[in-house]
């Protein structure tokens, strides 16, 4: 694979995933994010440090609590990760994001909340204090 901002070849086997629309793309991502996190060897500070963002990025995501700040996020600290990183596992962790991101941008949007506000809207205190309720003397 040519990387286009430096030319160099980066190989490896590749390999491609098919999934039907049931799948949620967030979740799937998710499962990269924390493998990525997990397999980076905490050298490169892009590296390390950009695998916990995206993954605490995603997660907001995944829970309704992300604003469109979020996605540039994302999209920022793939970039920089595939420019900055030492070596091949942090220049390719983010292609899968980056590429969704791209073909999927509509998606994405329906995953973030329109309200959003800098607020934590999305506990419920009712449903928090309902066992309690129910069993308080």
């Amino acid at each position: 694979m040519l990387d286009e901002h430096d030319g160099k070849d980066i190989r490896c086997g590749g390999s491609f995933m098919i999934f039907n629309k049931k799948r949620d793309l967030v979740k799937v991502l998710l499962n990269f994010s924390e493998f990525f996190k997990h397999e980076s060897c905490g050298i490169c500070t892009p590296c390390r440090a950009g695998n916990f963002i995206i993954q605490r990025k995603l997660e907001r995501l995944d829970h309704g609590l992300a604003n469109e700040d979020d996605l540039k996020d994302l999209k920022n600290w793939g970039t920089l990760m595939k420019n900055t990183s030492r070596c091949g596992l942090g220049k390719t962790a983010t292609n899968s994001l980056i590429l969704a991101m791209d073909k999927f941008h509509e998606y994405f949007s329906t995953k973030l909340d329109k309200d959003y506000d800098g607020l934590n809207l999305k506990f419920d205190m009712d449903a928090a204090t309902r066992d309690y309720e129910e069993y308080k003397i």
